[in-house]
């Protein structure tokens, strides 16, 4: 290669109208020789016009299909209303996934108007891809079994769940890595999704109220029924509005008193359990209401309810220290 002694720089040895080199514009900008600059960017302003041309166009339909995108997701799962949360998770994880694949197909076309080789770059995002997945299993694992849960609705944001048998509280947030439930007492749990490995949602369907309480041996039996049995009577009346119903408007499974169903021999009694099916947000409520209408009529009665003989297990025993 030779210099050109009219601009100072150095010429590749082509005809002009090729590839155009970059080295050749900083060159001439770095010795001061602006009018060979406008001479040479001259000669080639075709090849640039039509590199620039090249990328509006690929910008543009970028930018069509992010928009087409939208419309066609949202005609084809606005068809669907069983269940709208499920529903717009779903789109939201898939317009999210289509949007950088969208990105990710543009800067590779960018690219290779300028004759860039993308093969090299792809090839090291695969090896790259590969050494990240080894190295991160855990992570993919969350991810995946955070696809499920909200691809199979196995619960919500705001819904009451207790997960693996040790967490129980309201989930805050459910993302496709962790789900953070928060319990009663205020405590917030971050849990990798991952390591979910069995749940208990109590917002499905309908819940079933259960409440047991021991009496003595030495009570009345039939007064104890009786007793139970008003206090049933009153929870149907009061709160009918938070017992759960069916299409044609009678009580799923009206407050009934469903039995003995433990003798306990350590609290000295007989254990009596009380039943009602409700919806899920008035459980809660409705078991509280039931425990202090219990004590309320049983004092009222005079039926004692068993607590532990502490004082009469020591002497049995000989006391502390025997």
């Amino acid at each position: 290669m030779q210099p050109n002694s009219r601009i100072g720089v150095v010429s590749c040895g082509q005809p002009q109208g090729c590839c155009p080199g970059v080295g050749g514009i900083f060159s001439a900008f770095l010795h001061g020789r602006y009018l060979a600059t406008l001479d040479y960017l001259g000669q080639n302003v075709e090849f640039f016009l039509l590199k620039i041309l090249h990328v509006g166009i690929i910008l543009l339909f970028t930018y069509f299909l992010l928009k087409m995108r939208v419309v066609l997701t949202n005609r084809i799962f606005d068809r669907s209303v069983n269940n709208m949360h499920k529903v717009n998770t779903i789109k939201t994880l898939f317009l999210s996934g289509t949007r950088y694949i969208i990105y990710v197909v543009a800067v590779l076309m960018i690219l290779s108007v300028f004759k860039i080789n993308v093969t090299p770059m792809l090839a090291s995002a695969g090896i790259l891809g590969l050494a990240m997945g080894i190295g991160a299993q855990s992570l993919i694992k969350d991810i995946l079994t955070g696809f499920f849960i909200i691809f199979e609705g196995h619960f919500h944001v705001g819904e009451r769940i207790e997960i693996n048998n040790q967490v129980i509280g309201t989930v805050e947030e459910l993302g496709l890595r962790v789900t953070t439930v928060r319990e009663w007492s205020g405590k917030k749990f971050i849990i990798g999704n991952a390591e979910i490995k069995s749940i208990r949602n109590y917002n499905r369907g309908y819940l079933r109220a259960i409440i047991s309480i021991a009496v003595p041996f030495e009570e009345d039996l039939h007064l104890v029924f009786e007793t139970l049995d008003q206090v049933c009577r009153y929870i149907t009346a009061t709160y009918a509005d938070k017992l759960l119903k069916d299409e044609s408007d009678s009580f799923v499974e009206p407050p009934q008193v469903f039995g003995i169903t433990d003798i306990n021999d350590n609290s000295r009694g007989m254990v009596f359990t009380l039943t009602a099916v409700v919806a899920p947000e008035h459980c809660t409520f409705l078991e509280r209401e039931f425990r202090r209408l219990v004590v309320e009529y049983f004092q009222n009665a005079g039926i004692t309810v068993s607590y532990a003989q502490f004082n009469e297990m020591l002497k049995l025993k000989g006391g502390f220290g025997r």
